[in-house]
């Protein structure tokens, strides 16, 4: 049940991303399916404590993440890390084989930072940036990023500067 759950709540962002932050009654319905997805399956979080963080500026203002949801996968090559907290989401890919302090992701095109703003109708691609590792651990790893998010379609919305964050995520089980 919870693959299905899952597999609904992955949809529905699929469709989130197609819609290119339309405002139309399939954008809009897309978000309210989101929600209740999200309410109904319960998808497991976790709060912030020394074990696990992130937070960063985001156009100018703190941010803190106070709900994060750990990569489960101990099998891929590549660990989600996201949280969300006071209407922003930033989530995306750290490839882990060989992960070492100084190692580099950059993000670009295929390899880009998802930015959710609850108050906006788009969404955003942080193509212009980077997330270095500054510790690597048997429990985790802890890195700084930074990113420009564009929106991706023709609203002319305002590109969106994220500074200064800070993270550390715990390996998935058997990493």
């Amino acid at each position: 049940m919870r693959q299905i759950n899952g597999l609904l709540f992955l949809c529905t962002l699929f469709l989130f991303t197609s819609c290119h932050g339309q405002n139309t009654k399939a954008y809009n319905d897309a978000k309210k399916l989101a929600g209740q997805i999200s309410e109904k399956t319960n998808i497991p979080g976790v709060a912030p404590d020394e074990h696990i963080y992130m937070k960063a500026t985001v156009d100018g203002k703190s941010w803190t993440a106070d709900h994060l949801l750990p990569d489960r996968d101990a099998g891929s090559n590549e660990y989600r890390v996201q949280g969300a907290g006071n209407g922003v989401t930033i989530g995306f890919y750290v490839y882990t084989p060989h992960l070492h302090i100084g190692s580099e992701e950059k993000f670009k095109d295929g390899n880009a930072v998802d930015l959710i703003l609850d108050n906006a109708t788009v969404f955003y691609g942080g193509r212009k940036g980077r997330f270095v590792v500054t510790k690597v651990d048997k429990d985790g790893f802890e890195g700084n990023f930074f990113f420009t998010a564009t929106s991706g379609s023709s609203t002319g919305a305002t590109p969106v500067e994220v500074t200064e964050g800070t993270l550390r995520f715990p390996w998935a089980k058997g990493k």
